[in-house]
C-alpha cells in the first residue's frame, strides 16, 4: 500500500473521524465541488419559472432544464450518459423501505384505470406497499422481518 501511494503522488486528506455525519457531509461537500454556486442558480432558476406563470409540471421541466444546462460534466459522464450506460454497478441489492411514521410517507397512486372503478366516495387513492404486503403476508412468513420480505419480494 505504500509503494501505491508514494506512486501516485496525490493530495491526501487525512483526519480522524468521531462524527459520521460530519463525515458524510464533508464527502458529498468535496464530491460535488465544482457545483458551488448551484444553489443560486437553482435560486433563479425557480423565480424565472415562477414569473413565467408556468403551471407547477412546466416549472419543474424549466428548473430542471435550467440544471442541466448548468452543469459541468466530464466528457466519461457525457459518454455513458449519452449510450444509456450505468454510471454504478454493485454487488448487493438495495431496497428502500419508508419506515417513516404511516402520515408522513409519500406513496404512489394506483393507475387510472383502477382509480376510475372506485366509488365517488372512496379514499382507497394509495397504490399497494411493501409494507402493506407484509402486514398480509402469509402465516408461514410470520417470523420474516419487514426487511428479509422486502429484499425477497
Amino acid at each position: 500500500m505504500k509503494t501505491v501511494l508514494i506512486a501516485w503522488q496525490a493530495n491526501h486528506d487525512l483526519q480522524f473521524v468521531l462524527d459520521a455525519f460530519a463525515c458524510a457531509v464533508y464527502i458529498v461537500s468535496y464530491i460535488s465541488k465544482s457545483q458551488k454556486g448551484m444553489s443560486a442558480l437553482l435560486d433563479q432558476a425557480a423565480k424565472e419559472a415562477r414569473q413565467g406563470n408556468l403551471d407547477l409540471k412546466h416549472q419543474v421541466r424549466h428548473i430542471g432544464n435550467y440544471f442541466s444546462n448548468s452543469v459541468e460534466t466530464s466528457a466519461q459522464e457525457a459518454t455513458y450518459l449519452t449510450l444509456q450506460m450505468p454510471l454504478t454497478k454493485a454487488t448487493r441489492q438495495v431496497v428502500f423501505i419508508n419506515t417513516s411514521p404511516q402520515h408522513k410517507r409519500t406513496f404512489l397512486l394506483k393507475q387510472s384505470s383502477a382509480l376510475e372503478k372506485l366509488g365517488p366516495d372512496s379514499t382507497e387513492i394509495e397504490s399497494d406497499n411493501d409494507i402493506k404486503r407484509y402486514s398480509r403476508r402469509p402465516k408461514q412468513l410470520e417470523n420474516w422481518c419487514l426487511a428479509d420480505y422486502c429484499i425477497s419480494a
